[in-house]
């Protein structure tokens, strides 16, 4: 590396907000943040937290206090909370607008958040309190949404995405 020249730092990975957002929602649930809390937070080994937190680690995102404890630095409490943010949004979309089962929507958000805009989030945000607040429009999509099913079928060219459908519309 040539000197006075610094290699730009690659974007976090899926993986790195993952532990962000766990170190984030477990010290907001517990007040503290253990490896093992983290572990299980994710469903994986310690051993993997450990490995997977040093990048983190290395970047200034987290550290550990006197007591051994997980701690997001100020920069990585701002990128945890936005991961948490996108996370929550997308969840709540499609539980409350979609109708997406908890389980689902809460695996999907998991996958979701990662790719999301800022400015999508914020449309969603939009969708989501403009339902909250407006009862009748509300009420008339659930009911229009619940009863809707596409009649395309495969080999129609769809007027929305202008290929032939590859999703069946469900039968019911």
């Amino acid at each position: 590396m040539l000197s006075g020249k610094r290699r730009p730092q690659t974007p976090l990975t899926p993986s790195h907000e993952h532990y962000l957002r766990a170190i984030w929602e477990v010290r907001e649930r517990l007040g503290y943040a253990r490896q093992t809390d983290v572990a299980r937070q994710l469903g994986v080994s310690h051993a993997t937290v450990s490995v997977g937190l040093r990048p983190l680690e290395e970047r200034g995102l987290i550290a550990h206090d006197s007591h051994r404890f997980l701690t997001l630095t100020d920069r990585g409490e701002h990128l945890a909370r936005e991961v948490h943010h996108r996370f929550s949004v997308v969840r709540r979309f499609l539980r409350d607008v979609l109708g997406i089962s908890d389980d689902r929507a809460e695996r999907e958000a998991c996958l979701l958040e990662h790719d999301i805009s800022e400015v999508t989030a914020g449309r969603l945000v939009d969708l989501i309190r403009l339902l909250h607040e407006d009862l009748v429009l509300r009420a008339s999509l659930q009911e229009r949404l619940s009863h809707y099913h596409r009649s395309c079928s495969p080999g129609d060219e769809c007027s929305t995405c202008g290929l032939s459908c590859l999703t069946p519309a469900p039968q019911g």
